[in-house]
Protein backbone atom coordinates (compact mmCIF):
# COMPACT_ATOMS: atom_id res chain seq x y z
CA UNK A 1 0.00 0.00 0.00
CA UNK A 2 2.82 2.40 0.91
CA UNK A 3 4.52 1.71 -2.41
CA UNK A 4 1.35 2.56 -4.32
CA UNK A 5 0.97 5.85 -2.43
CA UNK A 6 4.60 6.76 -3.21
CA UNK A 7 4.10 6.10 -6.93
CA UNK A 8 1.00 8.34 -6.89
CA UNK A 9 3.04 11.07 -5.20
CA UNK A 10 5.77 10.67 -7.81
CA UNK A 11 3.22 11.00 -10.60
CA UNK A 12 1.75 14.16 -9.07
CA UNK A 13 5.26 15.61 -8.70
CA UNK A 14 6.10 14.72 -12.32
CA UNK A 15 2.91 16.29 -13.69
CA UNK A 16 3.55 19.35 -11.52
CA UNK A 17 6.99 19.50 -13.09
CA UNK A 18 5.56 19.49 -16.62
CA UNK A 19 3.13 22.22 -15.58
CA UNK A 20 6.13 24.21 -14.37
CA UNK A 21 7.96 23.66 -17.67
CA UNK A 22 4.97 25.00 -19.58
CA UNK A 23 5.43 28.30 -17.76
CA UNK A 24 9.25 28.19 -18.00
CA UNK A 25 10.19 26.77 -21.39
CA UNK A 26 13.95 27.14 -20.96
CA UNK A 27 14.10 26.13 -17.32
CA UNK A 28 17.24 24.53 -15.93
CA UNK A 29 14.91 22.17 -14.05
CA UNK A 30 13.84 20.49 -17.28
CA UNK A 31 16.15 17.51 -16.82
CA UNK A 32 15.09 17.14 -13.21
CA UNK A 33 11.49 16.71 -14.36
CA UNK A 34 12.61 14.08 -16.86
CA UNK A 35 14.48 12.34 -14.05
CA UNK A 36 11.25 12.27 -12.04
CA UNK A 37 9.58 10.44 -14.92
CA UNK A 38 12.38 7.87 -14.88
CA UNK A 39 11.90 7.51 -11.12
CA UNK A 40 8.20 6.76 -11.59
CA UNK A 41 9.03 4.17 -14.25
CA UNK A 42 11.69 2.48 -12.08
CA UNK A 43 9.43 2.30 -9.01
CA UNK A 44 6.55 0.95 -11.08
CA UNK A 45 8.81 -1.65 -12.71
CA UNK A 46 10.32 -2.58 -9.35
CA UNK A 47 6.89 -3.41 -7.98
CA UNK A 48 6.91 -6.68 -9.95
CA UNK A 49 8.11 -8.37 -6.75
CA UNK A 50 4.71 -7.63 -5.19
CA UNK A 51 3.01 -9.90 -7.73
CA UNK A 52 4.03 -13.54 -7.58
CA UNK A 53 2.88 -14.27 -11.13
CA UNK A 54 5.31 -11.63 -12.46
CA UNK A 55 8.34 -12.90 -10.56
CA UNK A 56 10.96 -15.11 -12.18
CA UNK A 57 11.85 -18.43 -10.59
CA UNK A 58 13.14 -18.22 -7.03
CA UNK A 59 16.72 -19.16 -7.95
CA UNK A 60 16.81 -16.46 -10.64
CA UNK A 61 19.06 -13.42 -10.19
CA UNK A 62 16.03 -11.23 -10.87
CA UNK A 63 13.77 -12.79 -8.25
CA UNK A 64 14.37 -9.71 -6.08
CA UNK A 65 14.40 -6.18 -7.46
CA UNK A 66 17.70 -5.11 -5.85
CA UNK A 67 19.46 -5.16 -9.23
CA UNK A 68 17.06 -2.53 -10.58
CA UNK A 69 17.44 -0.13 -7.67
CA UNK A 70 21.21 -0.59 -7.55
CA UNK A 71 21.30 0.59 -11.16
CA UNK A 72 18.91 3.44 -10.36
CA UNK A 73 20.93 4.67 -7.36
CA UNK A 74 24.11 4.61 -9.45
CA UNK A 75 22.41 6.61 -12.19
CA UNK A 76 20.99 9.01 -9.58
CA UNK A 77 24.46 9.70 -8.25
CA UNK A 78 25.75 10.92 -11.61
CA UNK A 79 22.53 12.73 -12.42
CA UNK A 80 22.57 14.82 -9.21
CA UNK A 81 26.20 15.82 -9.69
CA UNK A 82 25.60 16.79 -13.34
CA UNK A 83 22.37 18.60 -12.48
CA UNK A 84 23.90 20.81 -9.79
CA UNK A 85 27.05 21.38 -11.82
CA UNK A 86 24.83 22.79 -14.55
CA UNK A 87 22.92 24.93 -12.01
CA UNK A 88 25.95 26.46 -10.28
CA UNK A 89 27.69 29.52 -11.70
CA UNK A 90 30.82 29.67 -9.52
CA UNK A 91 33.72 28.19 -11.50
CA UNK A 92 35.49 26.70 -8.46
CA UNK A 93 32.34 24.91 -7.33
CA UNK A 94 31.62 23.61 -10.82
CA UNK A 95 35.19 22.35 -11.05
CA UNK A 96 34.88 20.65 -7.65
CA UNK A 97 31.77 18.82 -8.86
CA UNK A 98 33.62 17.73 -11.97
CA UNK A 99 36.26 16.13 -9.74
CA UNK A 100 33.49 14.59 -7.66
CA UNK A 101 32.07 13.07 -10.83
CA UNK A 102 35.39 11.49 -11.76
CA UNK A 103 36.00 10.17 -8.25
CA UNK A 104 32.43 8.81 -8.14
CA UNK A 105 33.06 6.79 -11.28
CA UNK A 106 35.93 4.92 -9.65
CA UNK A 107 34.09 4.57 -6.34
CA UNK A 108 31.09 2.98 -8.06
CA UNK A 109 33.24 0.59 -10.12
CA UNK A 110 35.12 -0.46 -6.99
CA UNK A 111 31.92 -0.97 -4.97
CA UNK A 112 30.32 -3.07 -7.70
CA UNK A 113 33.51 -5.12 -8.07
CA UNK A 114 33.80 -5.73 -4.32
CA UNK A 115 30.09 -6.41 -4.05
CA UNK A 116 30.17 -9.25 -6.54
CA UNK A 117 26.93 -11.20 -6.72
CA UNK A 118 25.29 -9.22 -3.89
CA UNK A 119 24.36 -6.75 -6.66
CA UNK A 120 21.31 -9.00 -7.18
CA UNK A 121 20.75 -9.90 -3.52
CA UNK A 122 20.77 -6.64 -1.60
CA UNK A 123 21.34 -2.91 -1.88
CA UNK A 124 24.94 -1.87 -2.50
CA UNK A 125 25.47 -0.18 0.85
CA UNK A 126 28.53 1.86 -0.03
CA UNK A 127 27.01 3.18 -3.25
CA UNK A 128 24.10 4.42 -1.14
CA UNK A 129 26.48 6.05 1.32
CA UNK A 130 28.56 7.67 -1.44
CA UNK A 131 25.42 8.97 -3.15
CA UNK A 132 24.27 10.45 0.16
CA UNK A 133 27.64 12.15 0.59
CA UNK A 134 27.56 13.46 -3.00
CA UNK A 135 24.02 14.83 -2.68
CA UNK A 136 25.03 16.58 0.54
CA UNK A 137 28.02 18.18 -1.25
CA UNK A 138 25.93 19.26 -4.26
CA UNK A 139 23.14 20.79 -2.18
CA UNK A 140 25.64 22.46 0.18
CA UNK A 141 27.34 24.09 -2.81
CA UNK A 142 23.97 25.34 -4.01
CA UNK A 143 23.10 26.78 -0.58
CA UNK A 144 26.52 28.41 -0.32
CA UNK A 145 26.14 30.05 -3.70
CA UNK A 146 22.63 31.14 -2.75
CA UNK A 147 23.85 32.74 0.50
CA UNK A 148 26.52 34.86 -1.18
CA UNK A 149 24.18 36.14 -3.90
CA UNK A 150 21.26 38.56 -4.02
CA UNK A 151 18.96 35.59 -4.61
CA UNK A 152 19.04 34.81 -0.89
CA UNK A 153 16.54 37.65 -0.37
CA UNK A 154 13.91 35.68 -2.27
CA UNK A 155 15.09 32.12 -1.61
CA UNK A 156 11.60 31.04 -0.51
CA UNK A 157 10.30 31.76 -4.01
CA UNK A 158 12.82 29.51 -5.75
CA UNK A 159 11.65 26.12 -7.04
CA UNK A 160 15.20 24.79 -6.78
CA UNK A 161 15.32 25.71 -3.09
CA UNK A 162 12.38 23.39 -2.31
CA UNK A 163 13.84 20.63 -4.44
CA UNK A 164 17.18 20.95 -2.64
CA UNK A 165 15.84 20.88 0.92
CA UNK A 166 13.70 17.89 -0.02
CA UNK A 167 16.68 16.02 -1.45
CA UNK A 168 19.02 16.79 1.44
CA UNK A 169 16.65 15.64 4.19
CA UNK A 170 15.55 12.54 2.28
CA UNK A 171 19.09 11.37 1.59
CA UNK A 172 20.21 12.03 5.16
CA UNK A 173 17.34 10.00 6.64
CA UNK A 174 16.50 7.25 4.14
CA UNK A 175 19.81 5.32 3.96
CA UNK A 176 20.18 4.98 7.77
CA UNK A 177 16.56 3.81 7.96
CA UNK A 178 17.32 1.07 5.43
CA UNK A 179 20.77 -0.12 6.46
CA UNK A 180 20.67 0.24 10.24
CA UNK A 181 17.19 -1.17 10.78
CA UNK A 182 18.61 -4.58 11.89
CA UNK A 183 20.44 -2.82 14.75
CA UNK A 184 17.29 -0.98 15.77
CA UNK A 185 15.53 -4.31 16.34
CA UNK A 186 17.33 -4.83 19.64
CA UNK A 187 17.82 -1.19 20.69
CA UNK A 188 14.67 0.51 19.44
CA UNK A 189 12.18 -2.24 18.51
CA UNK A 190 9.34 0.29 18.36
CA UNK A 191 11.09 2.02 15.43
CA UNK A 192 10.98 -1.19 13.40
CA UNK A 193 7.24 -1.46 13.98
CA UNK A 194 6.60 1.94 12.43
CA UNK A 195 9.29 1.74 9.75
CA UNK A 196 6.77 1.74 6.91
CA UNK A 197 5.02 4.81 8.30
CA UNK A 198 8.32 6.67 8.76
CA UNK A 199 9.40 5.93 5.18
CA UNK A 200 5.98 6.96 3.87
CA UNK A 201 6.13 10.27 5.77
CA UNK A 202 9.65 10.81 4.44
CA UNK A 203 8.49 10.31 0.86
CA UNK A 204 5.47 12.56 1.41
CA UNK A 205 7.89 15.22 2.61
CA UNK A 206 10.20 14.76 -0.41
CA UNK A 207 7.56 14.82 -3.10
CA UNK A 208 5.60 17.47 -1.21
CA UNK A 209 8.68 19.71 -1.50
CA UNK A 210 8.86 18.99 -5.23
CA UNK A 211 5.17 19.73 -5.76
CA UNK A 212 5.32 22.99 -3.78
CA UNK A 213 8.42 24.01 -5.68
CA UNK A 214 6.86 23.36 -9.08
CA UNK A 215 3.42 24.80 -8.36
CA UNK A 216 4.37 27.77 -6.18
CA UNK A 217 8.06 28.38 -6.76
CA UNK A 218 9.61 30.35 -9.57
CA UNK A 219 12.66 30.11 -11.77
CA UNK A 220 15.54 31.69 -9.88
Amino acid sequence: MEGFIVIILELIAAFSGFYYLEKNNNSKLRYFVYFLVITVFVDALGSYTSFEFLRPEKDSLFYQNYWLFNIYITGSLFFYISFYRNILTTKKLKKALMYLMVISFFVVIYNIYKGGDIFFKTNLKYNFIWTTFSVFICVSFYFYELLISDKVLNFYKSSLFYISIGLMIWWLVFPPMIFYMPYYKTIYPEVVQVRGIILLVLNIYLYGCYIIGFLWGKEN
